[in-house]
């Protein structure tokens, strides 16, 4: 894959500029893990584990699972994406973003494969009179969402973290050659933590929406089961998965 080149998009200098759709998100083929916003965890937590990635940076990260290693991304079917939900951060691709002052600037990797510099009426990012198009505003909005998320997201795991709700998760993939693949990076919700709780502690959970989004991430640990069935259309796809939370 060719290495993004990130320029600000400009009416001039991409009025030309069109994209061509990729329904099947291929440029995501590679990814395990997919940086989500909250308010995205009720719309994915259907289809996939949703997660807190445990990185070693000062902040944690709000991610949905995709893929276990040894697959990638199961969800990237050959020509369409195999989920009822897609992240924003792949749906926005090739654009993305910086913040000048809060204020949202977009961002365009010309390098891709789906920029082109012919565009064509449906394809095209700027009319004639360099205002956006439908598609542009399309991928505004995105952007949009996705900036305001995972604002969102580090107020929602510093509240979780706070009241040590946060837990070790282990996963073990079982494969059919009987190979184990561990995982032990993740971090997800202490259920018996969750229920020792003050009562006057749940009510302003709930007032602030983020019980809610507890819950749905709690919920969404069953989607393993959903990955492991994606594997069925790999080579030595996955028989079972074990998920396994950390003890006091």
């Amino acid at each position: 894959m060719t290495r993004p080149s990130y320029v600000t998009l400009d009416t001039q200098q991409h009025k030309d500029t069109g994209i061509t759709q990729d329904h099947g998100f291929s440029h995501a083929r590679a990814f395990n893990l997919v940086t989500i916003g909250f308010n995205e965890i009720a719309s994915l937590s259907g289809c996939m584990p949703i997660v807190i990635v445990n990185d070693t940076k000062p902040e944690h990260t709000l991610a949905a699972v995709v893929g276990m290693a040894p697959f990638d991304n199961l969800f990237c079917g050959k020509a369409q994406w195999l989920g009822h939900a897609i992240p924003l951060s792949i749906q926005s691709h090739p654009f993305n973003y910086a913040l000048d002052n809060q204020s949202l600037r977009v961002l365009i990797n010309d390098a891709d494969e789906r920029v082109s510099q012919q565009a064509t009426p449906s394809t095209r990012l700027f009319s004639s009179d360099g205002q956006p198009t439908s598609l542009l505003k399309h991928y505004q909005s995105i952007l949009s969402n996705l900036v305001s998320g995972q604002q969102q997201a580090k107020a929602f795991i510093e509240i979780i973290a706070n009241l040590n709700l946060l837990t070790p998760l282990s996963t073990t993939l079982t494969l059919q050659d009987g190979q184990e693949v561990v995982s032990n990076d993740l971090l997800t919700i202490d259920e018996t933590r969750l229920a020792e709780l003050e009562k006057d502690t749940v009510v302003e959970l709930h007032e602030q929406g983020v019980l809610i989004a507890i819950h749905a991430m709690m919920l969404s640990l069953r989607q393993y089961n959903r990955l492991v069935q994606l594997s069925q259309h790999h080579e030595n796809s996955a028989v079972k998965v074990s998920l396994k939370l950390a003890k006091d």
